[in-house]
């Protein structure tokens, strides 16, 4: 979506974008810079006696991997505003490979632009919903076309 400038994005528009699978490798790099030591994501043992019956990425890591994953071009986006309505629908597990999917739900004018709203979703390999979430990124305008002398 944000290969695009704000005039070029309509409501309705959707995207699906390349994948990453997700390795312990993710999740215990993502553990030390957050932190998020809990034992579901880092103990084997303990995961083995919780309802996923083994270790699941955080959801943070997850949601934070399916923004890497869309392409943002120079000038296309000013600021991210936000997200609203973020929902950890399904566990992701070692090893499954997830995409985001965007659809452009609206969008207003704030100048140099505008501000569009996004659904997110990230799917996994099994085509289930693992996150999802509104987001609102402030996008730039087209520049003016410059006149030849």
């Amino acid at each position: 979506m944000f290969d695009r400038y704000y005039d070029e994005l309509a409501v309705g528009d959707r995207r699906e974008f390349a994948g990453v699978t997700i390795t312990e490798t993710h999740v215990v790099n993502f553990a030390g810079v957050t932190g998020d030591h809990f034992g579901l994501h880092m103990d084997a043992e303990y995961a083995k006696t919780t309802p996923f019956k083994q270790r699941i990425a955080h959801g943070l890591l997850v949601l934070s991997c399916g923004a890497g994953l869309i392409p943002l071009l120079p000038d296309r986006v000013i600021a991210f505003l936000g997200m609203d309505e973020v929902r950890f629908r399904a566990p992701c597990f070692f090893g499954d490979t997830v995409h985001p999917v965007m659809e452009v739900l609206e969008k207003k004018d704030k100048a140099p632009g505008g501000v569009v709203t996004l659904k997110e979703r990230i799917i996994n390999q099994r085509d289930e919903v693992v996150v999802s979430a509104r987001i609102n990124i402030w996008v730039g305008a087209r520049p003016p076309v410059q006149a030849s002398a």
